[in-house]
């Protein structure tokens, strides 16, 4: 593991603790998409078995994406960090907001075609 130490000149440590707390932020995002997808596909169980698998590998895959975007994301703010420069990400987030819709445009089906089967 390769350990790189920067001075600390203006803001370099808040900049960098600060992309560090948003990977933990989005690490936690992800790993809240994974639970939510196991749950929906061990709560659709008992009634129509297909939905429930689509709708738990939709949610567990979207966050699989979101943890590997996460990663890249992280890694490719730091190095603009250190290079003194921030350019802003505009296709990372169309990307994450469209996964996302195709997710809840998911979940939608799969509540309204088992809402009242779920055995709650």
């Amino acid at each position: 593991m390769v350990l790189r130490v920067v001075e600390n000149e203006g803001s370099t440590a808040r900049d960098h603790l600060a992309n560090e707390r948003t990977f933990l932020a989005w690490v936690r995002t992800a790993l809240g998409l994974v639970g939510l997808g196991v749950l929906l596909e061990r709560l659709g169980a008992g009634s129509d078995q297909a939905i429930a698998m689509a709708a738990g590998v939709g949610f567990i895959s979207f966050g699989g994406l979101t943890l590997l975007y996460s990663v890249s994301r992280y890694l490719w703010v730091a190095r603009n960090l250190e290079r003194g420069t921030f350019p802003v990400a505009i296709r990372g987030p169309i990307v994450i907001t469209f996964g996302a819709l195709l997710v809840a445009a998911g979940a939608l089906v799969y509540v309204l075609l088992l809402g009242d089967t779920l055995p709650l």
